[in-house]
């Protein structure tokens, strides 16, 4: 697994309010399900208002999400559950999904253990500085939504990808796969930012409160969700159990 080292920095987290209404104003009419609407969805948006500044110490970061490959050689090790997308077969190269919170979090110890590194999984900051980039960007290519550069309901593709497809896609660091493809876990419960207010959505309603954040969107999903803003959380539905997950460490130097 390859592991980028990103410097330390202060992130301009989330969103302020003219982000927010541009997010609204050109999402709110793209909505991949017509049963959602624009009332609806910007409760979902305020979850990142508003912008704050969060110091980012160094830390390194998978270039990929966590791969069916890489996963595999973790069950064979631990004798361990497989996951939906190994069980029906997908390719070696593509992400794993089908992944909890807490199967994510045993990757990542095990893949510690075996690398003599302290691992995790990102932390919700850490996560949105990684595909923002220093220039701070909307997506992780750029300012405008591209379905060319990522695996979103947009791009047309109906199923994972292999995690080096989309190379136009990466992040200004090189990271790769951080917009579409599979959603992926962050070490966050959901909170309000500071400044904001709790938002009581169909999430919250599930899991009575609090839930763990996920990012990045997915190839079943629109392009709303692979905004480096955009927080979202698993939710029991088939189309949102595409769920996979990268590690983070301390940088090698």
């Amino acid at each position: 697994m390859e592991l980028i080292d990103l410097p330390g920095a202060t992130l301009r987290m989330g969103s302020n309010a003219d982000e927010v209404h541009s997010c609204v104003r050109y999402w709110g009419a793209r909505l991949v399900d017509a049963a959602y609407n624009t009332d609806e969805f910007q409760r979902w948006i305020l979850k990142e208002f508003p912008k704050h500044p969060v110091k980012i110490s160094p830390f390194a970061i998978g270039r990929f999400p966590v791969t069916n490959r890489e996963y595999s050689r973790f069950l064979s090790e631990t004798m361990g559950l497989a996951p939906e997308s190994i069980k029906c077969g997908e390719p070696d190269d593509h992400p794993v999904w089908g992944i909890s919170f807490e199967e994510a979090l045993e990757y990542a110890a095990w893949f510690g253990n075996r690398a003599g590194l302290t691992c995790r999984l990102p932390t919700e900051a850490e996560w949105e500085y990684a595909a923002r980039g220093p220039s701070g960007r909307d997506y992780p290519f750029g300012t405008a939504f591209d379905p060319e550069r990522c695996n979103t309901f947009e791009s047309g593709v109906g199923r994972t990808t292999p995690v080096n497809q989309y190379p136009a896609g990466a992040s200004e660091f090189g990271i790769c796969d951080m917009a579409g493809n599979v959603e992926e876990w962050t070490m966050d419960l959901y909170a309000p930012y500071p400044g904001g207010v709790f938002i009581c959505d169909d999430l919250s309603e599930v899991w009575g409160g609090r839930y763990r954040i996920l990012r990045g969107g997915s190839f079943a999903r629109g392009g709303d969700l692979a905004r480096c803003a955009r927080r979202h959380g698993p939710f029991p539905s088939p189309v949102f159990r595409y769920t996979g997950f990268r590690i983070v460490a301390a940088p090698a130097s």
